[in-house]
C-alpha cells in the first residue's frame, strides 16, 4: 500500500481489495493502522499521502519502501568515498541509507541540506557536517533556498550522491520540487563528480524538472533490478553504472524522530 502511494496521490479500499485478494474490512483494518502511525490520511472510501495533491510522499513513509535496495546502493556507494574527502549528501532517503554506512569512515566532511542525514552523522567520530542552512522543507526534512546555495557556491566538494525521482538519457537526472531542484544543481556544481543514487523502481519513473544532464554524471548507483538495456545506454553514454545485489530482507532502521510531529506538539505547548 506504501509502495502504491509512492507514486500516486491517493488509492482506494475497492482497488486495493481486489489488488491483494483480500476483504475490504482487511483493507480498512490495515488503512486504519497505517493511519494510526501517522504515515497515510483517510478519505471517504480509500487513503491518500499526506502531501495532498502532490507526487511527493513524505519522507518517514519513503524510509519505509524497498529498504533492502537502498541498503544495497549505500553500501556500493560508500566504497566510492575515501578517507579524508569532502562529499555532499542531498535530502534522500537513499541518501539517508548512505549517511548510515559513513559512520565508521574518518577524516570525512559531509555537506547536505538534509536535517535527518546531519542528524545521522552528528555523533560519529572523525566526521564533520556542514548543513546549508535555508528554508525548512517539513515533507522532506530540506533545507533550500537561497542560503544554502551560498554556502554551496563557496565550497568545493570532491564526490556529490544525489538521488532522484526520475531519469532518462535525454534529460538526465530528474525530481518535481522546484526548491529541491535547485539545491540539487547547485550540489552539483560544487563537486567534481556526481553519482545518481536511486533504486530500480526509478528507471520507469520521469519527473518535473532535470537537475543533472547525463554529461555531467560520473557514474550511477542501482540495484540490479535496474533495466539491463537503459543500464547499458547509460555506459554507451559515458556513465559508469554500478548495480548491486540487495541482501536479504532486512527492517527499517530505528526510525528517526518524527520532526514534524515535534514541531507541531512544540507549538501547542507553546
Amino acid at each position: 500500500m506504501l509502495r502504491l502511494l509512492e507514486s500516486r496521490d491517493s488509492v482506494q479500499v475497492a482497488e486495493l481489495s481486489e489488488l491483494f485478494s483480500v476483504s475490504e474490512v482487511t483493507v480498512r483494518s490495515d488503512l486504519g493502522e497505517l493511519a494510526r502511525q501517522g504515515l497515510v490520511a483517510r478519505v471517504r472510501g480509500g487513503v491518500r499521502a499526506l502531501q495532498h495533491g502532490q507526487s511527493e510522499v513524505g519522507f518517514d513513509l519513503r524510509l519505509r519502501l524497498e529498504v533492502e535496495r537502498k541498503r544495497a546502493i549505500a553500501r556500493a556507494a560508500a566504497r566510492l568515498v575515501g578517507e579524508g574527502e569532502a562529499v555532499t549528501l542531498d535530502a534522500s532517503t537513499t541518501a539517508y541509507y548512505l549517511a548510515l554506512e559513513l559512520r565508521s569512515k574518518r577524516e570525512l566532511v559531509v555537506v547536505t541540506n538534509g536535517l535527518l542525514v546531519a542528524t545521522v552523522l552528528a555523533d560519529a567520530p572523525g566526521i564533520s557536517v556542514l548543513v546549508t542552512g535555508g528554508m525548512l522543507r517539513l515533507s522532506a526534512m530540506s533545507l533550500v533556498g537561497d542560503l544554502g546555495t551560498e554556502v554551496l557556491r563557496a565550497t568545493r566538494i570532491n564526490k556529490g550522491f544525489l538521488g532522484a525521482r526520475g531519469l532518462s538519457i535525454e534529460r538526465g537526472l530528474m525530481d518535481l520540487n522546484p526548491d529541491e531542484v535547485r539545491i540539487k544543481q547547485e550540489m552539483a556544481d560544487a563537486c567534481e563528480q556526481i553519482y545518481g543514487i536511486f533504486d530500480a523502481t526509478k528507471w520507469h519513473r520521469s519527473a518535473l524538472l532535470s537537475f543533472v544532464a547525463v554529461e555531467q554524471l560520473a557514474g550511477i548507483v542501482t540495484d540490479s533490478g535496474a533495466p539491463e538495456a537503459e543500464v547499458e545506454t547509460w555506459r554507451a553514454a559515458g556513465v559508469d553504472v554500478i548495480t548491486a545485489d540487495p541482501g536479504p530482507r532486512e527492517p527499517p532502521p530505528v526510525r528517526p524522530r518524527n520532526l514534524r510531529r515535534a514541531v507541531r506538539n512544540d507549538a501547542q505547548v507553546g
